[in-house]
């Protein structure tokens, strides 16, 4: 078996995170009434895992956001940098 390359910091921060929201439903699941595990774990999921989306999402719209500008901004040609730092000029004067 051939080892395992090494993992973006994104990805493994998002797995540090989905670790520790399994390790918060093992929690919730060791603490539930009888017969209630799988209702409680439910709305656990529906909370906590609504949230984990939301920031996973939100943070992977943001990096694709920072990598577009970059690259955005490494393909503009020199006469429209010139432009905008001359427009620029004009505005701080």
């Amino acid at each position: 078996m051939p080892p395992e390359s090494p993992q973006p910091p994104r990805r493994e921060f998002l797995h540090a995170k989905l670790d520790a929201l399994l390790d918060e439903s093992d929690l919730v699941a060791d603490h539930a009434a009888y017969g209630e595990t799988f209702d409680d774990l439910e709305g656990f999921f529906l909370t906590k895992g609504r949230k984990f989306l939301q920031e996973t999402f939100q943070e992977q719209l943001q990096h694709r956001v920072e990598s577009v500008e970059t690259t955005a901004e490494g393909k503009e040609c020199p006469h429209c940098k010139k432009k905008r730092a001359t427009k620029m000029k004009n505005r701080n004067t």
